[in-house]
């Protein structure tokens, strides 16, 4: 049986992404999407410390169709929003923990009596469902891209800016954004709580989707026994104080503040979105510079913002400030099994520059430190940086952040009945100060994107930096 709710949420324009002139997104419409089968009484999804560890952080992946041309190939077809929801229903029946609702265990009854601080969070699998969006986008997909191509950061509003709290148990762990251009495009934003996966795990998800929309069959139901697909609960312990902070890392730094229930990074800038596209031309270039054999694109591009990056805050922060920055290496899921391929698993280091400060150092030898970089699994990093319930923490922009999902595009791609998007981006929102750049293959294989949050101000002196240093090379 179909089920749908429609929901009204509250919000400013800037919340609900809407952008200017032609470009606004406008007329959300919000509906609710759940399992087709009920999952099951008291099912608990137990989040691990290093998906605790990303609690404050969130994906958005972007993903932009053209309108089917009056030739298309047999089989290539516009979907109906109908068509692409009913799909959901069977797709949250084998990833059923994304339609649960976080809580918190309750504090053992020995707890001191003035340490009222809330337990360790997890998702009650209750089948309260993911959140649809509906939009709309008075431009054409060209006119977007043109404008993408420009200035950067047009993949923002088409996926819907919404973090969880302050109320926990109200707040959804993915919204799915079905965005119509009037050419008949469309684009398909999600955004995805990084408590409950990283970005392999959340592009196998969004990708299962699509092929249940493209007409392949669903798996046999797998909510039989739930509880034997779910991770053994940790081991018991004595709740920790809130106001004890983790233990110090150098890839993870405790919020100014505490937080409570509302997930959301404290910061002193304005953080906004930045992209960037690296044709595969200039990033032959790139790997044309002395020094730059071996070295991947990942690595390279990473350099390059890096340089242009310290140079920029170099009259604001120093050049200490960007001699460190954080290195994200992620990893393929394993789909199935225990954890639902719903894993956290990616691998997290820091690259330092010794040297000359970075905004006079050469591109080879910054991408050859980051390629150099000592990386260790989250999970090792959750260990090290203190006990992730205990505190609050920021690992995306606690300093300047290089993500590396470069075959993320190809190993899970999302097509719909024979379309392949025109753009795809993927990006972490929610970072620190710092600010945070995902790396990855462009749709269809051509250069690299780079997306993500800086603060306000740098994202057009950034662009302009690395048009200048592109052209030279």
């Amino acid at each position: 049986m179909v089920v749908e709710a429609v929901v009204v949420e509250s919000g400013s324009p800037a919340a609900l992404g809407v952008g200017a002139g032609s470009m606004a997104v406008h007329g959300h419409r919000l509906s609710t999407v759940v399992p087709s089968s009920v999952t099951g009484e008291s099912v608990d999804y137990e989040l691990t410390d290093a998906d605790l560890l990303h609690k404050l952080h969130y994906v958005r992946a972007v993903h932009v169709f053209r309108a089917p041309a009056a030739a298309a190939a047999p089989g290539e077809r516009a979907l109906s929003v109908r068509e692409l929801k009913e799909p959901m229903f069977p797709w949250l029946d084998m990833f059923f923990p994304v339609s649960g609702r976080l809580r918190r265990r309750q504090q053992q009854q020995d707890a001191a009596a003035d340490d009222e601080a809330a337990g360790r969070p997890f998702v009650r699998c209750n089948d309260c469902g993911v959140r649809i969006v509906e939009a709309a986008c008075d431009a054409t997909v060209e006119q977007w891209m043109e404008a993408e191509a420009e200035r950067g950061g047009m993949c923002k509003p088409l996926a819907y800016d919404k973090v969880i709290g302050p109320e926990l148990f109200f707040s959804p762990l993915l919204y799915v954004q079905i965005t119509s251009f009037k050419c008949g495009g469309m684009a398909l934003g999600f955004t995805w709580a990084h408590v409950i996966g990283d970005i392999p795990s959340a592009a196998a998800c969004f990708a299962t989707w699509a092929q249940l929309a493209s007409g392949n069959k669903a798996p046999p139901p797998t909510l039989r026994d739930p509880l034997s697909l779910l991770p053994p609960p940790p081991p018991a312990a004595p709740p920790a104080r809130a106001t004890a902070p983790p233990a110090p890392s150098s890839v993870v730094k405790a919020t100014s503040a505490p937080v409570g229930d509302h997930w959301a990074v404290p910061t002193a800038h304005d953080m906004v979105p930045f992209s960037f596209h690296v044709t595969e031309q200039q990033l032959n270039a790139l790997q044309q510079r002395p020094g730059a054999a071996g070295v991947g694109p990942f690595e390279l591009v990473s350099a390059l913002v890096w340089r242009a990056l310290a140079a920029i805050r170099a009259s604001e922060d120093g050049d200490e400030a960007t001699r460190t920055v954080t290195v994200v290496r992620t990893t393929q899921p394993a789909v199935g099994g225990r954890r639902l391929g719903l894993t956290n698993e990616h691998r997290i280091g820091h690259a330092v520059a010794s040297g000359s400060p970075p905004a006079a150092a050469d591109v080879a030898a910054l991408a050859a430190l980051l390629a150099g970089a000592r990386v260790e699994d989250a999970g090792a990093v959750a260990a090290r940086a203190g006990d992730a319930a205990a505190g609050d923490v920021v690992v995306y922009g606690a300093s300047l952040t290089f993500v590396d999902a470069g075959g993320v595009v190809e190993a899970h791609p999302l097509e719909l009945a024979g379309r392949r998007p025109a753009h795809v981006e993927y990006a972490v929102d929610g970072v620190g100060d710092g600010g945070a750049a995902v790396v990855h293959a462009a749709a269809r294989g051509r250069g690299r994107t780079v997306a993500g949050s800086l603060r306000q101000g740098e994202p057009g002196r950034l662009r302009a930096a690395l048009r200048d240093a592109l052209r030279a090379a």
